[in-house]
């Protein structure tokens, strides 16, 4: 029995190892691209990381004529501003949802989680010509909007989850120390919301910092250009610099990586520290 239990846990290790082995595989592809010459790339059978890295092409990214500071800054406003209006919206609209009795609540849910299946190939036209008569176009506003309007309502989705879950006496009892609704929200409830705040925000965060769809359709300017149209500026008619588009999306993950490490953190903290105690 005790060698048919070893065999299941070096196997399942084994199966993990190999898991993580396929996960990691496109993150090392694309490091090692990025860090080689053109001609290098174009080598058959591949290699991994050669003698001379080119590291130059990181700084060819950042400093060169297609350097994406500025696509990473317009994206991390963009993908901001969009989280907070999901989250603020999205947090209201959840509490009314769960604490309010209305007729045709559960229909109201089921046309939510329906707005969320249409892709924004589909609202795209509409929206644009209605940011066209607002004179929004070639904005960050129009960004901002178009893809709070996408996220919010599974934004909405996952915070009435949670706070459905949360029991109505806490509010009470704050009610009745004299906080007011709103009040109870914020102090009450979103401390104990801390893992739904941060999913939801993730969610809204990395939905707008890929969003290509948007960008391309409201976005004219160069000066505009968020980190996944600045991506395309490596491909031509006729070639694709594959070393310093690979630069570039390395250099694109990496604020969603810290992000995403620093929420992380928050987010266990948040699991179990939310515990209500009887």
């Amino acid at each position: 029995m005790n060698k048919k239990k070893k065999f299941y846990k070096i196997l399942r290790t084994a199966i993990y190892i190999l898991f993580i082995i396929v996960l990691l595989m496109p993150v090392l592809i694309m490091i090692n691209t990025s860090l080689k010459t053109y001609s290098d790339i174009t080598v058959w059978p591949p290699t991994w990381f050669g003698k001379n890295l080119q590291w130059i092409n990181y700084k060819n990214v950042l400093t060169g004529d297609k350097s994406i500071v500025t696509p990473l800054i317009n994206s991390f406003i963009v993908s901001s501003a969009s989280s907070i209006i999901c989250l603020v919206l999205g947090i209201l609209a959840a509490y009314a949802i769960s604490r309010y009795e209305f007729k045709g609540r559960n229909t109201f849910l089921i046309i939510i989680i329906i707005t969320q299946m249409f892709a924004s190939v589909i609202l795209v036209n509409p929206m644009y010509i209605m940011f066209r008569n607002l004179n929004l176009l070639d904005t960050r506003i129009s960004l901002i909007i178009a893809n709070a309007a996408t996220s919010l309502p599974m934004t909405v989705w996952l915070l009435y989850s949670y706070i459905s879950n949360i029991p109505k006496t806490l509010e009470e009892a704050a009610w009745m120390d004299g906080f007011s609704r709103l009040q109870g929200i914020r102090y009450i409830l979103v401390p104990i919301l801390a893992p739904g705040v941060i999913t939801a925000g993730l969610f809204s965060f990395i939905m707008s910092w890929g969003d290509l769809i948007f960008a391309r359709s409201f976005i004219v300017s160069p000066e505009m250009k968020t980190i996944s149209m600045a991506l395309t500026d490596f491909q031509s008619l006729y070639k694709t610099t594959w070393e310093t588009q690979m630069a570039a999306g390395v250099i694109s993950v990496i604020p969603i990586f810290i992000i995403f490490v620093f929420i992380q953190k928050h987010l266990v903290e948040g699991l179990t520290s939310s515990g209500i105690k009887g």
